[in-house]
């Protein structure tokens, strides 16, 4: 049985519809149809959401074989667990921001995808791994638009954080100013960018997103903040 066969036995198991499932995983019943039957490719972040929302854990949905070719790829990969006891429950406190797609701006002539942003807006809490108790500094997004499509598929989740600083190759979060300065305080932005960092300097930095794939630079005077997101191994400990 693979992963998606075992989706859908856990959804028969606790008596829901495709529909309620995919609506606790924040996605369409079409999308989570082909992930159950194959059509689409099972990557750790799908297998996350379906553990979080059938409450047990990726180990659960795979092989081990599976497991370690989601995770690495390598050859001397290993399953993971998560930290922290199997039946501990992870406090569903981790916050959401409300996210819609925006208009397209200009950078280098370049029109690229921005996310429109309410920080204030918390539409919904995400499971909190152990690891990450006790840190006010983390948050969720949903990814909109396809620009990081596959790294990120559109209605992706990813969790960001503020405190350790993104390296070069990190995928990041990046805050844009307003337009408009007078709009500009210095501490709210109403537009994000979800990219990977290529390359900076003192004045700009380089981004990278994948459909269509483009590079291109963001003076740093344009630029409010710069969050890391975080990745597996992160989240896993």
């Amino acid at each position: 049985m693979d992963a998606g066969e075992r989706i859908a036995e856990l959804r028969g198991q606790r008596g829901w519809s495709r529909p309620e499932l995919a609506r606790r995983m924040a996605t369409t019943p079409q999308q989570l149809e082909r992930l159950e039957k194959g059509q689409r490719r099972l990557t750790m972040d799908w297998l996350q959401r379906a553990a979080a929302a059938l409450e047990t854990d990726v180990t659960t949905l795979v092989a081990d074989a599976d497991l370690t070719a989601v995770t690495a790829g390598a050859a001397n990969a290993m399953p993971f667990k998560y930290e922290g006891a199997s039946n501990q429950r992870m406090a569903e406190n981790l916050p959401i921001y409300g996210t819609a797609i925006g208009t397209e701006r200009l950078f280098e002539g370049d029109a690229v995808e921005q996310t429109m942003l309410n920080t204030g807006d918390t539409v919904g809490y995400l499971k909190r791994p152990t690891m990450l108790n006790g840190r006010g500094d983390v948050y969720g997004l949903y990814v909109q638009g396809s620009s990081m499509d596959p790294v990120f598929c559109e209605g992706a989740t990813i969790v960001a954080e503020t405190k350790r600083p993104p390296r070069i190759g990190d995928d990041v979060v990046v805050y844009l100013r307003p337009d408009d300065h007078n709009e500009d305080d210095g501490l709210r932005s109403r537009a994000v960018l979800v990219k990977r960092l290529v390359r900076r300097s003192g004045t700009w930095i380089e981004l990278q997103q994948f459909s269509p794939a483009l590079v291109f630079k963001i003076e740093t005077a344009e630029i409010l903040r710069v969050d890391r997101v975080m990745t597996l191994g992160d989240l896993l400990g």
